[in-house]
Order: structure tokens, then C-alpha cells, then sequence
């Protein structure tokens, strides 16, 4: 099923320059062995860092303009629930990250432009302990998106919940007051800039440098807070009734707030949705369905060439109706503990009754107990490293590199594809 890793030097395609001829730059070789090239002007890259502690993914778009989507980051849990940091224990995974994101940054431009947080929860946004170290700036702690934030400057924070963070109900948790902190500090002191997401527009994370150059790149915002894009201009629609017609039992629960956006470069899509889960979905009544956000982000985003798999490919996502929907050729599992992933979520992603047609699954990192429990994974086109996603300039094709994290030299372990995009 997988397109077999090519073990030879191969040459980047020779694409057109979608720019001007002299902001091109040709692409560099690749080669198994050797540390993955830069980033080339035109290209798009989307990377996905296993810290093996939760999920953090990295944009480089074709102009340069950057995005930081999660921030892996310490996790309430304790192995052996929870995978080892990758590459090791030296450093927190937040600084991890922040290391990986400082190489794969293009040299002129030593910054996150944007970063964005999916949801609330520890593993994407970086859970506050009590050994949390203190910043040297500001009264916080540090971990995830504040580590992150100590070793790189951001220049805008988006999320689900500015200004007031109320949404079904007042955000309390330690980790989410320190994230507040850390937000006022920046913006008084650094220039930060916090937006909250809204669904349906396509420029609240836009080209920064030379958005002229390519007209064919977009970022759609697709859906948060059971709001979904409407598929017309940037309008809307509310999945969730008004929150005070809810009892407080029946409130989405937190993964089901997720923050979803579609990547879009020529014909080059990429999905993205947080910890988007289906649980129950199957079992909902008619009175319930504005429970089912999974589905409706998929028909709002349509099929993609690539996704990156919600709620790390658990048991409770992923369901038939949203895969059967995307139909993605390439699907990357950012796993971050035992089960990841689940059996029968595997099973309903390579299945052809899902959807027919070819496609390749990458995990970040699979447990010696997830090889035994989750059947078939041995058949994944890869099972453990970081995986980046090289989309060719104008966007016509696309590679998959899977990387060494056993170290911080980001050699090529395997290469797949071209692939073309849809």
C-alpha cells in the first residue's frame, strides 16, 4: 500500500518559480543519511515534532511566514501512560520544540510569526506542575507555548478563548491562569499580539513577505467553539445551541472545541483539527447531533491531499464519515502515548471501505505495547521520527521525509513520494 522510501539521492522537482526569478532559489538535494535541506523560497513545509510528550507542528510557507501550531509541552500524566521525551530528558519537550523550530526556520527570519493554540489541554499548550521552572522575564512558568516562548519571540498568539477565556464555562486550570499571565507579560512587554480564531476567514493567518507572489496560498479557518465555515466568503455557522439552553453536564467537553483550519497551495491541501473527537457520535439522536463536530469540519474542508490525524489517532476520532470525506492520499499520526494509535482507528484509516484508493500512514512514535495491541501498524510507512511534508513550489506536488529525533541533526531516515497533489 505504502509507496516504498526511495534509498538513493533524489533531486527536488524542477518546478517553475511561482515568484519572481530572483527570490528563487533552487531546491537542495535530499539524501538518506544526510540532514534534511532548508526550506527554499516557494516551497511549503509542515513539519511535525515528536517530543514523544504531545503535539507541536510547524508551517513554513512558501514566502517564508511561519506558524506554530501547539506547543507539545510537560503532561499531567507519568509513563508509563506517556511516551519518553524525544530526543531525551536533557531539556523540557517546550525546548525541545524550540530548538527544532530554530533550525527550521529560514535563516533571515529568527522568529515565530504566528503561533496557534488548538485547545486547552497540557499536551498542546504545555501543562503548569509544581517543578514548573519560573521565566526570567515575567511572573509565569514555563512550559510548552511560555518555554517555547523563552527562547524564540512570537510575534501574534491565536486561540479559542481571548479576550475573556469563558467559553462553555470560566477556564480556571493552573496551566490555563499561568497561559493568561504569560499573555499579559508579552503584550505589555514584547508587543505581543492575541487574537481569538474565527471560523470562516482567510486572512487572519495570511503571507507576511510577499503575498503578491503567490495568489494560490491560503489558510481557511474552518472551524472552533462548534462553529464551522459556511463554505461561502467568510460566514459561519453555530453547530452548538446557545450555551445557556445547555446544562452544565452535557457542556462540549474540551477536545471538542478543537481549532480546524485547511492548508491550500495550487492544488496541495493539508488538514488540521486539534484533538476534533467523534466519541459518541455514532449513538447521537437527533436532539444531540450538534454534538458530531467531526463530520461537519470535514465537509466544510472537502478532500485533502494531507491531514494530520485528530486527537492523536485515539479510539474516539477519526471517524469513518470524517475520513470518508477528507479521502487523504497522506494521514500523520503526532502520537504522545500507549495506544497511539488505537486499533480500531487504524483500522477504519487503511480500510478501503473508508474510502478506496491508495494512502500511506506516518506515526510519530509507536510503543512497543502499541505494536502488540494495535494490529497492522508494523504495514504504517513509518512508525517512529518526525515527519515533514515538502510541498513543491506552486504546490503540484508534494515528498514526505521522515526524520531521525534521536538527535538533533534532523538526518533523513526515508523519503516518499513525489506524490501529486489532487
Amino acid at each position: 500500500m505504502a509507496i516504498k522510501p526511495l534509498m538513493l539521492c533524489i533531486l527536488a522537482l524542477g518546478f517553475l518559480p511561482t515568484g519572481p526569478a530572483e527570490a528563487q532559489t533552487a531546491p537542495a538535494e535530499s539524501e538518506v543519511g544526510q540532514p534534511l535541506p532548508a526550506w527554499s523560497e516557494g516551497e511549503l513545509d509542515i513539519h511535525h515534532i515528536n517530543t514523544g510528550r504531545g503535539e507541536a507542528s510547524f508551517l513554513v510557507f512558501p514566502d517564508g511566514t511561519n506558524l506554530l501550531v501547539d506547543a507539545s509541552g510537560k503532561t499531567i500524566e507519568k509513563p508509563p501512560f506517556s511516551l519518553p521525551t524525544k530526543p531525551d530528558a536533557s531539556r523540557p519537550p517546550g525546548e525541545w520544540v524550540a530548538r527544532y523550530v530554530e533550525r527550521a526556520l529560514p535563516l533571515s527570519r529568527r522568529r515565530i510569526d504566528y503561533a496557534l493554540l488548538s485547545h486547552f489541554h497540557g499536551d498542546h499548550m504545555g501543562a503548569i506542575v509544581d517543578d514548573s521552572p519560573h521565566s526570567e522575564q515575567g511572573d509565569y512558568q514555563l512550559s510548552g507555548i511560555t518555554e517555547i516562548a523563552e527562547h524564540l519571540p512570537i510575534g501574534k498568539i491565536i486561540d479559542r478563548g481571548r479576550p475573556d477565556y469563558a467559553y462553555p464555562k470560566p477556564l480556571k486550570s493552573r496551566t490555563v491562569a499561568n497561559y493568561r499571565e504569560f499573555l499579559d507579560w508579552q503584550t505589555n512587554n514584547r508587543g505581543l499580539e492575541v487574537e481569538r480564531f474565527e471560523p470562516g476567514r482567510n486572512d487572519q493567518i495570511e503571507l507576511l513577505r510577499r503575498p503578491d507572489a503567490y495568489p494560490q496560498f491560503e489558510v481557511r479557518n474552518l472551524m472552533a467553539n462548534g462553529a464551522v465555515w459556511a463554505g461561502l466568503g467568510s460566514e459561519k455557522r453555530e453547530l452548538f445551541p446557545p450555551i445557556e439552553s445547555i446544562s452544565p453536564g452535557d457542556y462540549p467537553i474540551e477536545n471538542k472545541l478543537s481549532i480546524a483550519f485547511r492548508v491550500t497551495y495550487g492544488k496541495f491541501d493539508y488538514f488540521t483539527g486539534g484533538d476534533l473527537s467523534a466519541a459518541g457520535d455514532e449513538t447521537l439522536s437527533s436532539a444531540d447531533a450538534w454534538k458530531n463536530v467531526e463530520t461537519p469540519a470535514a465537509q466544510a474542508s472537502g478532500p485533502v491531499d494531507a491531514m494530520k490525524a485528530n486527537h492523536h489517532g485515539s479510539w474516539d476520532a477519526n471517524s469513518a464519515a470524517f475520513l470518508g470525506i477528507l479521502r487523504p492520499r497522506v494521514i500523520v499520526i503526532g502520537s504522545r502515548a500507549e495506544g497511539h494509535p488505537a486499533v480500531n482507528t487504524y483500522k477504519r484509516m487503511t480500510s478501503q471501505a473508508t474510502w478506496p484508493g491508495p494512502r500511506d500512514v506516518f506515526v510519530t512514535n509507536v510503543s512497543p505495547a502499541t505494536f502488540k495491541t494495535t494490529y497492522g501498524i508494523e504495514d504504517a510507512a513509518s512508525t517512529q521520527g518526525h515527519v515533514v511534508i515538502r510541498v513543491a513550489p506552486g504546490g503540484a506536488s508534494y515528498r514526505v521525509f521522515v526524520l531521525d529525533d534521536g538527535d538533533e541533526e534532523r538526518r533523513v531516515k526515508a523519503m516518499f513520494g513525489p506524490y501529486a497533489s489532487k
